[in-house]
């Protein structure tokens, strides 16, 4: 089995080789830099659109077995700002699923200035006095002093995504 993750982001990685582990199917995973076609900072419905074309950019681009596309985005409810994940999996044959990992509010002071235009792993930096954290613990694991890492809030939405790949239901 080839997976290919349509994103070189290692928090997106380590989740999808977690959730493979997890399920125990075996698999080589493969990153591969896509263009997701949304913006830097997905905002509701682009957040499920950049998972989706993360996905098939992935399959189409290594041939792989399955593509899984990841993206986070944010989207407001009860004006509140909140932010989540789409998973996208998709296969050659032409099986896809998707699934939402849990979302979570952000505070004002991360929403001004997502509201300005940055994107949530450059606020998280600048909030936290950090460098990268969306390849790690982003937003989620300073939030929750580490108690969820953006890999984990991940994994369980790539375990549901992948469901129709390991368990035959109609």
């Amino acid at each position: 089995m080839f997976v290919a993750v349509g994103s070189t982001n290692k928090a997106k990685v380590e989740a999808v080789k977690e959730a493979l582990r997890i399920i125990g199917m075996k698999a080589e995973v493969k990153a591969v830099k896509v263009d997701p076609e949304v913006p830097p900072q997905p905002v509701c419905n682009q957040t499920f659109v950049g998972a989706k074309t993360r996905a098939y950019k992935a399959l189409r681009y290594t041939n792989a077995d399955i593509g899984i596309g990841i993206e986070g985005g944010v989207f407001y409810y009860e004006n509140r700002m909140l932010a989540y994940a789409v998973v996208y999996a998709a296969s050659k044959e032409g099986i896809e699923n998707f699934a939402f990992s849990a979302s979570f509010p952000l505070p004002p002071s991360m929403t001004s200035l997502l509201v300005e235009g940055k994107e949530l792993g450059e606020v998280t930096d600048i909030i936290f006095s950090t460098k990268e954290s969306k390849q790690s613990e982003g937003a989620i694991g300073y939030l929750t002093k580490m108690h969820i890492t953006r890999k984990d809030l991940y994994v369980q939405p790539v375990v549901i995504a992948l469901y129709p790949f390991y368990n035959n239901v109609d």
